[in-house]
């Protein structure tokens, strides 16, 4: 066959015929020597571009050819391929169709990861006429941080986008109906943004510090570096909130005590052992595809892998080590390896402690001089003693003496793991020296009361071994690795600078209890507003709370869903009194926007422009998000009527619906409707520099945000230089950009100085104006009389250090103790009983004290569903087929025994608090008995359960409904008496599409709707019988529950769930009351002034506070 195939004359003839057609670029051409050798010997060989059976998969064109490359169809080449038919052409109709594409490059936004992506613009369809659209989304091989890859979430894009519940056009809530009923009317995006803007400008003119305080961004995923922030900056308000309690806070609290970042940054791939607190390598992680990636090259080159999780993930079940660790008691084990490397020594006798990096490195001298604070520790009765000198081996002696405690049996004990684990880790630690990576992120320290500390305490060993030094294969910091420029585009407006710092303090987001809190504490925002006591004591005390929202907005966020205490969520965003106006940023339905004023359709991962960055590994890249559509209608010549509504146009044109983007919206809206006159002193910031009767366009606000890469600037001038935006035409082709490459112990890099001017962060110090300090600090005072540190000197040389207060790594947390909590001021742990008492704030609500009868368990919550995105799934066929809203709950097979449960039962779980006493309600699950999870510890992803309260909406005036989460939620029954909530399922998924399954939107991409076959009917709303657990310290809500289970009664059902909504506000106040210590008339700041508030930058006036007694 091979030998008539080379000398087959209708098989070369079809291969030229095929020629005849290809005008342009075709799939395969940098790939040519890859094809079997009967094709690559044939006559025509070196004229042909079509390359049938490549060798491998890694298949892109080169970037010269994106605007126009051509691919045979995957669907027709069924019928024999072209090595059997050809090319089909003019001259040869009945050969294989090839598809010419433009590939648009952008970035995924299904994860927080911003991996590369190209969308394939189908252009032969557009050009024949038909609607243009994007076929499928590939990677990006240009991206430094994704190489072209992408896990089911990236390709998923392309149902999304075409979604047949896609909210088509903008809605409004019906005249006269209440928020909740599920009455919509179309709007305009005009109509809405002159309502919209209107209300906040009345608000803003207003003018008092309680309207500085009413209007409310609340951004839940934001996926972009800044812009968001710069909303409310630029109103002078201080109106910004964020998920990350719900998400991340607890680690980013211990991470800034020991560095002043929020998180760390690893270097996977050059590493000899993986420590995951959690479940990166092959589940859900941060950054899930691209550390996957990483973590499994380091694998291959010989690394080993631990996981520390109590659940057997698809992570643990492929590590080296599974260590199932006692939920909430993971800071004992990295207690107890710290003991270890203290007070043992190596195989050939060496002390185990990098006493070169501890020593340069760690604030150890602040803490041994401050004998104050030693007389402390040893009234705590960490230290025996208060040691005689003050020298880096007194400090020594005494930490290994304080952390001696942590033993073999205390650990096994307290963890519930079997000691020859705890070995075989310790051994694993020591074996990998400084070359041990890990991320510390959600897992332990966002589950917990005091999981802040298992994140304080998880750096010890890794601090003491050298792998905080940011060098190869172990662990550096997040700002060293990541690029922030897209709310920095303010060249291009008409004020061209930043706006002012803002002068007022938003209680409503960082309340008096919570000082130290890591972010905004936006998961109790319900609790606050309709806490009229609580707000009337501290109005007493002198502050100025505001009672109610004016405006509150959600972007990338559902709340009533994934938030604690979900019917409280509702209860406030259906009293008009005190959310007066509320509108979402989205183009899919959820349970919040349902009860929202207006739903507005903005773009998806490729429908919109973001600037975003992540730490992914030691380097500086972004990715630049784009409208695909758009994007392509432009290279081919469309023009847009108004340059500022040019991606909303473009998705007119396009057929994708009225889908805007944000900053585009943001930019309009503010400039014609929220300040047209400029009186407000917020036009300015978004009208265009070039044209100030407008908004600003978007090559003008990336042409200004990206020139602050002097790399990439430097690069588009070359590349575009007759260009009037080069940046963004760069941007534009390319999609991503590698700034810096190898980022390895950054704080090791000279302190620069030229002439008499030290230079530090942008800002110049004559030397006149720097002292250095007893410990070796460079003090610098600047124009404001305001001292900060911006060097230190190490071994003789002056560098630029951590972003501490001592500029080196913080054992000893100064501040800490001057912020009234002296006894956690360092790495700490209860090992006895009693203690545990005493040290509550850093005790789990689910520690194994709690559970005295064989029916109570720890119930971790907080694991992710491999391709479940947060909320962001349910448009999408493809991930929900894999998810299914299926959330059982794992149960440990003898425990199952024990209580009679099997595989498949319903079963009722029941939460009850620890530091209150209170029951909140119950869920029905569908239980699971297993190996997988350990001895008193059950486990339910609280990232399924969807709900709707309707199939689908009329809109007066269309002729179509519009579907509600048809792919994704089943339909309940919900009932709310203002002190009990209930929910109950009445249909399933399949019976919901079967209603309908004709959908009138994108049908050409959904004709495959009656292969959904999943009910959805086996997860349960969790998130709302839980109560919120503010950490007293880190202000993170406590994600895990302890639970009571039984079997399900006969009437119960699974996805039935009871809450009782009054007592999960009273269990609210029990952990704020009995937990926190508040800001008092001692006071003079709200908060550390050195640990920057995230989003709105605060002046002076802001932090400062008097409080009457």
């Amino acid at each position: 066959m091979t030998k008539s195939m080379k000398n087959d004359t209708n098989f070369i003839e079809g291969r030229r015929s095929f020629l005849k057609g290809s005008a342009y670029t075709v799939a395969g051409a940098t790939l040519a020597v890859g094809v079997f050798q009967t094709v690559a010997s044939t006559p025509v060989q070196a004229e042909s571009k079509f390359t049938p059976t490549p060798k491998n998969l890694a298949f892109y064109p080169p970037l010269e050819e994106w605007n126009s490359f051509s691919e045979l169809s995957g669907e027709d080449w069924k019928r024999g391929g072209t090595l059997r038919n050809g090319v089909q052409s003019e001259d040869n109709p009945d050969g294989i169709k090839a598809t010419e594409y433009m590939l648009v490059p952008t970035s995924c936004s299904n994860c927080e990861a911003s991996c590369g992506l190209t969308a394939w613009v189908d252009l032969s369809t557009y050009k024949a006429g038909g609607q243009l659209a994007v076929r499928k989304y590939m990677g990006n091989p240009l991206h430094s941080g994704s190489r072209g890859r992408n896990c089911a979430k990236g390709y998923a894009t392309q149902s999304q986008m075409y979604d047949p519940d896609r909210i088509p056009f903008p809605l409004m809530r019906a005249p006269g109906s209440k928020r909740g009923e599920g009455k919509w009317v179309r709007t305009t995006w005009d109509e809405a943004m002159a309502k919209i803007g209107k209300k906040m400008g009345d608000t803003l003119r207003v003018g008092d510090e309680i309207s500085k305080k009413s209007i409310m961004y609340h951004v839940g995923r934001p996926n972009e570096n800044g812009f968001g922030h710069r909303v409310p900056h630029s109103m002078g308000l201080d109106g910004y909130d964020s998920h990350t309690n719900i998400c991340s806070a607890g680690a980013r609290q211990g991470t800034i005590q020991w560095s002043n970042d929020d998180r760390n940054s690893p270097d996977w791939s050059n590493a000899k052992l993986i420590f995951l607190q959690s479940s990166h390598a092959a589940d859900a992680g941060h950054y899930f595809q691209q550390a996957a990636g990483r973590i499994a090259e380091a694998r291959k080159k010989g690394a080993k892998m631990v996981v520390m999780d109590p659940r057997l993930s698809n992570s643990a079940g492929m590590a080296d080590l599974w260590v199932p660790c006692w939920p909430g008691t993971e800071t004992a084990l990295y207690l107890y390896l710290a003991n270890r490397i203290l007070n043992e020594k190596g195989i050939n006798g060496e002390d185990l402690v990098n006493h070169n990096f501890v020593k340069n490195w760690v604030n150890w001298d602040h803490l041994m001089k401050d004998r104050e604070y030693l007389q402390v520790l040893l009234e705590k009765k960490y230290i025996k003693s208060i040691p005689e000198g003050n020298t880096y081996e007194d400090f020594i002696t005494m930490i290994s003496e304080m952390y001696s405690p942590y033993t073999l049996d205390f650990v096994a004990e307290e963890c519930r793991i079997e000691k020859r684990i705890v070995t075989k880790l310790y051994d694993m630690f020591i074996d990998a020296g400084a070359r041990v990576a890990t991320y510390i992120w959600r897992a332990g320290p966002i589950g917990h009361k005091g999981g802040w500390m298992i994140a304080r305490s998880a750096f010890l060993p890794f601090v003491l071994r050298g792998a905080m030094a940011g060098d190869k294969g172990g662990v550096g910091l997040h700002h060293w690795h990541v690029i922030s420029v897209n709310g920095k585009g303010d060249a291009s407006t008409q004020h061209g600078a930043r706006p002012p710092k803002v002068d007022v303090w938003n209680e409503i987001a960082w309340p008096p209890e919570y000082p130290l809190s890591s972010y905004e504490m936006s998961h109790i925002m319900p609790h606050l507003l309709l806490d009229t006591e609580w707000r009337d004591k501290w109005t007493k005390k002198g502050l100025k709370i505001p009672e109610k929202l004016a405006v509150w907005m959600p972007r990338m966020y559902n709340p009533v869903w994934i938030n604690p205490d979900g019917f409280r969520w509702i209860e406030l965003l259906k009293r008009e009194d005190k959310i007066e106006m509320s509108f979402n940023l989205s183009p899919t339905w959820s349970e919040t926007n349902w009860y929202c004023d207006f739903i507005l359709p903005v773009g998806l991962a490729g429908e919109r422009h973001d600037q975003h960055s992540e730490a992914t590994e030691p380097k500086r890249w972004l990715s630049f998000r784009q409208p695909a559509l758009r994007v392509a209608l432009e290279k081919m010549g469309w023009k847009p009527k108004d340059p500022t509504r040019a991606t909303l146009e473009a998705h007119i044109k396009a057929g994708l619906g009225e889908v805007w983007e944000e900053v585009e919206f943001w930019a309009n809206i503010m400039v014609h409707y929220v300040d047209p006159d400029g009186s407000l002193g917020v036009r300015k910031h978004w009208a265009s520099k070039v044209d100030p009767t407008r908004a600003v366009t978007i090559p003008e606000w990336y042409q200004a945000a990206f020139d602050k890469l002097p790399n990439l600037r430097k690069k588009a001038k070359e590349t575009y230089p007759e260009s009037k935006y080069p940046n963004y035409e760069l941007m534009s082709a390319m999609g991503t950009w590698l700034e810096e490459d190898n980022i390895f112990k950054p704080q090791e890099r000279p302190l620069k100085k030229v002439g008499t001017k030290y230079i530090s962060h942008g800002h110049e110090y004559d030397e006149t104006q720097v002292v250095k300090d007893e410990f070796g600090c460079l003090m610098a005072t600047d124009a404001h009389g305001k001292t900060k540190a911006i060097g230190v000197e190490v071994d003789g040389e002056l560098v630029q250090g951590f972003h501490t207060l001592t500029k080196k790594l913080d054992f000893y947390c100064e501040w800490f103790k001057d912020w009234k909590w002296p006894e956690y001021a360092i790495p700490i742990y209860p090992t006895t009983k009693e203690d545990r008492v005493k040290m509550t704030h850093v005790v789990s609500q689910v520690h194994h004290d709690f559970m005295t009868k064989d029916n109570e368990f720890a119930l971790n919550t907080v694991f992710r569903l491999p391709y479940n995105i947060h909320t962001r799934s349910v448009n999408s066929k493809h991930l929900m087929e894999i998810s299914q809203n299926h959330n059982p709950v794992w149960i440990y097979t003898e425990d199952a025994k024990k209580l009679g449960i099997k595989r498949g039962d319903a079963v009722k779980v029941t939460i009850e608090d620890t530091v209150s006493g209170l029951e909140s309600g119950y869920f029905i699950a569908m239980a699971v008995p297993t190996e997988a999870t350990m001895p008193g510890v059950m486990a339910c992803s609280h990232h399924a359960g969807r709900w709707k309260l309707k199939n689908a909406v009329e809109i007066p005036g269309f002729e179509h409904k519009l579907g509600v989460m048809g792919l994704g939620a089943p339909l309940y029954d919900m009932t709310m008496d203002g002190k009990i909530g209930t929910l109950k399922p009445t249909q399933g998924i399949v019976e919901g599409m079967e209603e309908n399954k004709d959908s009138w939107q994108f049908k050409q991409y959904n004709r495959d709707l009656d292969n959904i076959w999943w009910d959805g009917l086996s997860g349960s709303w969790q998130n709302a019988v839980a109560p919120s657990h503010p950490d007293p310290i880190a202000g993170n809500h406590a994600w895990h529950q302890k639970v009571r289970v039984e079997l399900a009664g006969k009437d119960d059902v699974i996805g039935d769930i009871y809450v009782n909504y009054e007592n999960n506000m009273k269990v609210y106040q029990a952990w704020r009351d009995d937990l926190t210590r508040p800001l008092d008339e001692t006071d003079t700041l709200r908060r550390p002034q050195h640990i920057k508030r995230p989003a709105v930058p605060l002046s002076d006036k802001a932090y400062a506070v008097k409080l009457k007694a």
